[in-house]
């Protein structure tokens, strides 16, 4: 006849099938309810390594009994051998339940990081709203030459006394990545709303050359705040 399980060895075996279905989880759930369910991992691990211990500790009693009576010659061998397997199988649940407690240690220790960077994501929200990504563009007469670029750049020498900033001109491996044409284009690296910043786009507006200015990043367009001069980069 085959012998049910001890009912601690019946919680843990149940516990090592709930709890990888907890970690796979924790890749799509929210961050409370995955800490609830780590806590509640953790409660199960420990109530398990605790009946395990105490069931271990039985078994090795009745050992040191059963050894007693064998000496005495009042039980057979069988029965001495029996119980010692009984024993070093509560043991092994023992080290068992052991591992599944640090397993879930390790999985609330790594969804309370997780919650606490989602609260600070949802502190950091509101400022984020606040400032939303501004972009302003005029597309003038349409046309960017060199010569034009060339006096911009003296134009902000002499205004500044310091040489135009300009962070990419033409294609680049950045345009590149983006999927965007940036041939015939310049970029400046100015806050448009920075002083030097607005003058440019004050002294591209008079003489009708065409710009787009970013006050922050914007996904596949612009790595950050600049001034793009010229015509909209053509998807590629």
């Amino acid at each position: 006849m085959r012998r049910r399980p001890p009912r601690g060895e019946r919680a843990l075996l149940v516990l090592l099938l709930l709890l990888p279905l907890g970690f796979v989880r924790a890749q799509s759930s929210s961050s409370v309810p995955e800490l609830q369910r780590a806590e509640a991992n953790l409660e199960q691990a420990s109530a398990a390594l605790r009946a395990a211990e105490e069931e271990a500790q039985a078994a090795q009693e009745k050992v040191e009994r059963l050894r007693a009576l064998y000496a005495r010659g009042l039980i057979a061998r069988r029965d001495l051998e029996w119980a010692e397997l009984e024993a070093r199988t509560a043991q092994a649940r023992v080290e068992a339940a052991r591992e599944v407690e640090r397993l879930a240690r390790d999985a609330l220790a790594r969804a309370r990081e997780y919650a606490e960077r989602a609260a600070e994501r949802e502190r950091r929200r509101p400022s984020l709203w606040r400032a939303p990504v501004r972009v302003a563009r005029s597309y003038g007469a349409g046309r960017f030459t060199l010569d034009a670029l060339g006096a911009l750049m003296r134009a902000y020498q002499k205004r500044f006394g310091t040489p135009l900033p300009i962070s990419a001109f033409g294609q680049t491996p950045t345009h590149d990545r983006l999927g965007l044409d940036h041939r015939g284009r310049v970029d400046i690296a100015l806050h448009p709303e920075s002083e030097q910043g607005r003058w440019v786009l004050d002294y591209l507006t008079r003489r009708g050359i065409p710009y787009i200015a970013f006050s922050d990043e914007v996904p596949n367009s612009a790595t950050g705040a600049h001034i793009h001069v010229g015509l909209p980069s053509a998807r590629k």
